[in-house]
């Protein structure tokens, strides 16, 4: 083979090698590894105040607005008995995402206005919450006339 004919082959491998070197830095590798992305832990202080908006036997609704480390509103659907409450909490923050938590919790005193406190879990989140896991307490009291409640939660939220 003639050196002329050598050195075409050669100047073409190296055209062909950098051309696919080009592409590869254009496209990328096919499978990119995944970003680690280190999880958020967040101590929740939250107050809210929670108004009855439906009522069905022992079943209550309720919405309002929460203040503290995620501001925003508040939906909830309890089952009463005389001294204990179950329930789902829906809170959606002005940032954005929400956080659905479990509650249990037992009244700590009768009368018009009882005190209750209890614990609670995170069950699911969306957005920026999507993998949200965590748990706390709350108290609070409760109108036993009209149902509405304040209630204080803390937390510890990994997100």
């Amino acid at each position: 083979m003639s050196s002329n004919r050598r050195g075409s082959i050669a100047r073409a491998i190296a055209l062909v090698a950098g051309a696919i070197a080009t592409i590869a830095v254009v496209v990328g590798p096919a499978e990119a590894d995944p970003i680690a992305q280190a999880a958020r832990t967040l101590d929740i202080n939250e107050h809210a105040d929670l108004r009855l908006t439906r009522r069905s036997g022992s079943t209550l609704w309720h919405s309002g607005t929460a203040t503290g480390t995620l501001p925003g509103s508040v939906s909830a659907r309890f089952e009463m008995t005389l001294t204990k409450v179950t329930g789902t909490v829906t809170i959606r923050p002005r940032s954005g995402g929400s956080l659905t938590i479990n509650v249990v919790g037992y009244a700590k005193s009768a009368g018009v206005n009882a005190r209750f406190s209890g614990n609670m879990a995170v069950r699911k989140g969306t957005g920026r919450y999507k993998n949200a896991v965590g748990s706390g307490t709350f108290d609070g009291t409760v109108n036993r006339r009209s149902f509405n409640a304040t209630v204080t939660a803390k937390a510890k939220l990994t997100y």
